[in-house]
């Protein structure tokens, strides 16, 4: 049987069109008929399968790899699976062992590996010229070569007492390496072919092997990412899965050991997410950039404080229509959200409490955030406490002003409809001078006050000269002017977490973003990929896992008495708010490619 399949080469070039020839129990595979073969697959041992998931898929484990192929129709695939299992179980009972010539190829496939092996290390050991490695090197080879040694003497061992002991070996039920050849030359060449295909023919994978190993692992070794296809599309109009917006899950059964406790200190379930991590949300307030622009170009001052507490408030915008939480960063993750017009940096710099440092910056301004929450339960809310105080500096007016977070609820945990608001008081100063705002979020009493601005500038003397009202869900005016109103929605994204366009972005990962980011990049985290990729189950498993892995560095860090330093931001006494903030280095894009974290 012989025909066009296609096959899964990896998370780049995706599927590929194969024409495939089925012969005994050898199904060999090229680009077109009468092509050079790029590879063969031995289906005496080999499961096949169906997927549950894709009607048009076929699945076959050679024992060393999962190889994966696609027909055009059901029908189709039908066919193929029939002729495929059909082969191999004639062959499975026709086969007739040679069994001291299949020992014979295992030890030579063992010993020719061995050799590809050991010129691997020493091509690292040329690259890499720490002690260890040579050490590494040399036990590996130590061990490898007594194992095989030990092989060879039991054969010769065994070919002396009996040929029946030597064939008492059940190798029907073995799943050997690849023995369809014993000459190291053939064998290399086929393995460097098979590389080819899969990874190495791939030059920008290449250039990531070699620059960042830790991220080329991180993807090839993934099972989130071997499932999703990776594309150089700028921008994306939408997530790759149409989340329910009303989905339901229970809060109770987990809710109720937490009563009394640090939620900072419990990992949440990850279906209480959304597919960003609070770095990222940091970088959803510029969706309205242009503000922050204004706040820095008006030429009255009053003007310029008020665009300042519009953009504080429109990061609250997320919080109205998607009712699920960010994913709580990994000590050592960063981000980066980069624009011609404006450059943001972000690094999770402390892990208990949570602490993220952010600086943001363009021609205009300068904007330093560290944010420090801590998170308690009462029974019926959860309500999340933001000490500190946000930098902005002007650079055409050489102003410093400052602002406070109000607190974070959530509301209506266990009955009625669950919501979000900021309560509490917001205070503005500019520090050049000397006026100063308060912003008073109360707690709604129906629907038709909820999210409403209410909020006077007054000058060093205390004279008001400015007034701000409005929703922060719709439009704010200063003065009776309006200076914002919030841009409209598109109907298709309350099937991707209400997110905008901007915030689209926010997560997307294409060959260029992959190529710039580091390892510690939030957009690497395969927990949020599966999860916007509709992954659920295997979402959680990446979750823990990643956690896990924390918990273990952790560990091992306490064990050494060592503590992370971070990478981009130092800490300092900041004298307006009394307390420590962290300051950028400005080292990120010069060293971002430096860091040796394995985090995800």
């Amino acid at each position: 049987m012989e025909g066009y399949l296609q096959k899964w080469v990896n998370p780049f070039q995706r599927w590929q069109k194969r024409y495939f020839i089925l012969n005994d129990h050898i199904l060999t595979y090229c680009d077109q008929p009468g092509g050079r073969s790029k590879g063969q697959i031995h289906l005496k041992v080999a499961g096949i399968d169906e997927s549950k998931d894709d009607a048009l898929r076929i699945i076959i484990n050679t024992g060393t790899g999962q190889i994966l192929l696609k027909a055009a129709t059901v029908e189709e695939k039908n066919k193929w699976l029939i002729a495929l299992k059909k082969n191999q179980e004639y062959c499975q009972r026709h086969q007739v062992f040679n069994y001291g010539q299949r020992i014979q190829e295992l030890l030579t496939d063992i010993w020719s590996n061995f050799a590809l092996f050991d010129e691997q290390l020493t091509y690292l050991q040329e690259k890499v010229t720490l002690s260890m490695y040579k050490e590494i090197r040399q036990y590996l080879k130590n061990g490898i070569t007594l194992c095989c040694t030990l092989i060879e003497e039991a054969k010769i061992k065994l070919y002396g007492e009996s040929d029946t002991i030597y064939e008492s070996f059940d190798f029907e039920n073995e799943i050997p390496l690849n023995t369809q050849t014993s000459n190291y030359s053939n064998r290399l060449e086929e393995q460097k072919q098979n590389q080819l295909e899969n990874f190495n023919s791939n030059q920008f994978l290449e250039s990531i092997k070699l620059l960042n190993p830790i991220k080329y692992n991180n993807i090839k070794f993934n099972r989130v990412y071997s499932r999703i296809n990776i594309t150089n599309e700028a921008t994306r109009k939408c997530l790759p899965y149409k989340q329910d917006p009303d989905e339901k899950f229970a809060f109770w059964p987990f809710l109720k050991e937490c009563i009394g406790k640090d939620l900072t200190r419990i990992p949440m379930p990850l279906l209480f997410h959304q597919p960003l991590s609070a770095l990222q949300f940091f970088a959803a307030s510029f969706e309205y950039y242009e503000i922050l622009k204004q706040a820095a170009r008006a030429e009255d001052p009053y003007k310029r404080m008020s665009y300042l507490i519009v953009f504080s408030l429109v990061r609250c915008i997320l919080g109205i229509d998607c009712q699920k939480k960010f994913f709580n960063p990994v000590l050592g993750e960063t981000y980066e959200y980069f624009t011609p017009e404006y450059k943001v940096i972000s690094e999770q710099v402390c892990h208990h409490p949570p602490i993220t440092a952010v600086h943001c910056e363009s021609e205009d301004f300068i904007l330093s955030i560290t944010m420090e929450a801590t998170v308690g339960f009462s029974g019926t809310s959860i309500k999340a406490k933001l000490p500190g105080l946000v930098h902005f500096r002007n650079k055409k007016t050489n102003e410093h002003m400052t602002y406070s977070f109000p607190s974070i609820a959530v509301k209506n945990l266990l009955f009625g409809k669950m919501y979000f608001e900021q309560v509490g008081e917001a205070i503005y100063t500019n520090h050049t001078t000397g006026d100063v705002a308060i912003l008073t979020l109360k707690e709604r009493s129906s629907e038709k006050d909820a999210h409403q601005v209410k909020a006077a500038i007054k000058d060093k003397h205390g004279n008001v000269r400015c007034q701000l009202s409005g929703y922060f869900h719709k439009e704010i005016y200063a003065n009776n002017e309006l200076i914002w109103k919030r841009n409209q929605a598109d109907p298709e994204s309350r099937w991707y977490y209400f997110y905008s366009h901007h915030i689209l972005q926010l997560n997307h990962l294409n060959e260029d973003i992959l190529r710039n980011i580091p390892q510690t990049d939030s957009r690497m985290r395969s927990d949020m990929r599966a999860l916007e990729c509709g992954f659920k189950d295997l979402g959680q498993e990446e979750k823990v896992r990643i956690e896990e892995k924390q918990r273990e560095r952790r560990k091992i860090m306490e064990e050494k008495k060592q503590q992370h330093i971070p990478r981009f931001f130092k800490e300092e006494f900041d004298p307006i708010s009394k307390r420590n903030q962290w300051v950028y280095l400005y080292n990120y894009e010069k060293e971002k490619h430096l860091i040796d974290l394995d985090l995800f």
